[in-house]
């Protein structure tokens, strides 16, 4: 029932932060400062399209062990308590957020692990706010899909990032307007279409960059994720890069000619140069 791409076996854990983990964001590592050295996260996994962190190993060094939701949705409060001592024979500390439902039709919270598992040190761990907002992945979606970027990466602790492959294009951009990376990614949530300040990973190093994400109404009206990278030239590409959103320029809109179109790109430049200029220490600070 259980997967990891940890080497650790589950047998060896003596402490466990239970929930989905879908952002891993700063109220998820409020729970995993909870954890002793023999720790891991259960991340409970659901079925979506798309998601906030699909690749969860490349925000922790602590050990991921999955299970799908479907398998533990329908158990008792004692059979997913069987469950647990069962994978985890070792286990002797549960962590999970105030809010932490689970048993048949989500009866039981998680003050009830308490009587359920009185052999076990049983962690709750209160809601995480900034300025007097609660931390939620939820949250964290909407202020993606509206272009609200500097919130969600306030939440999340660091820039919202998507990994994604890179494609070829219509050639247009290279030729007639700025040269672009065209980008294909199937499993993150994407911002809102718009124009976007933006950091492009290469090579294990980030570049400032403008990206554009939404079908291209001057030209082909197909959907894309490009992004061009300021002030410099990239020779050959990787077959993959990250691409994190720092604020929104503007919305998507159609051009008469591409010149226009090429004049707006211009603008867009430089207030994404603006934006990143006055931005660049805690978008450091963020990337680390």
């Amino acid at each position: 029932m259980l997967n990891t791409l940890s080497s650790r076996n589950s047998n060896e854990i003596t402490s466990l932060a239970i929930g989905k983990f879908d952002g891993m964001h700063l109220a998820h590592f409020k729970l995993l400062e909870h954890l002793d050295s023999q720790g891991a996260i259960l991340s409970i996994h659901t079925q979506a399209p798309r998601m906030l962190t699909p690749h969860k190993e490349s925000h922790t060094s602590i050990p991921i062990f999955y299970v799908d939701l479907a398998r533990i949705k329908n158990l008792s409060a004692k059979a997913f308590v069987e469950f647990l001592t069962r994978h985890f024979k070792a286990l002797k500390r549960i962590v999970v957020g105030y809010d932490f439902k689970f048993g048949k039709d989500r009866k039981f919270s998680a003050s009830d692990l308490y009587t359920l598992c009185a052999d076990k040190e049983i962690i709750i761990v209160p809601e995480y706010k900034i300025h007097d907002l609660g931390v939620h992945s939820s949250i964290i979606k909407e202020c993606i899909t509206t272009g609200n970027i500097p919130i969600a990466n306030l939440l999340l602790g660091r820039i919202y990032t998507i990994y994604a492959h890179t494609t070829t294009g219509q050639n247009i951009g290279s030729r007639e307007l700025y040269p672009t990376i065209n980008l294909v990614c199937n499993d993150y949530i994407l911002p809102q279409d718009g124009v976007y300040a933006s950091m492009c990973k290469l090579d294990e190093i980030w570049y400032e960059s403008v990206s554009f994400v939404g079908n291209r109404l001057s030209t082909d009206r197909e959907f894309s994720i490009e992004t061009h990278i300021l002030g410099r030239s990239i020779p050959a590409l990787p077959p993959h890069l990250a691409l994190g959103f720092v604020q929104k320029i503007r919305e998507n809109r159609h051009f008469d000619t591409l010149q226009s179109l090429k004049d707006q790109i211009t603008k867009d430049i430089d207030t994404a140069t603006h934006i990143l200029r006055l931005s660049i220490q805690r978008l450091h600070k963020l990337q680390s």
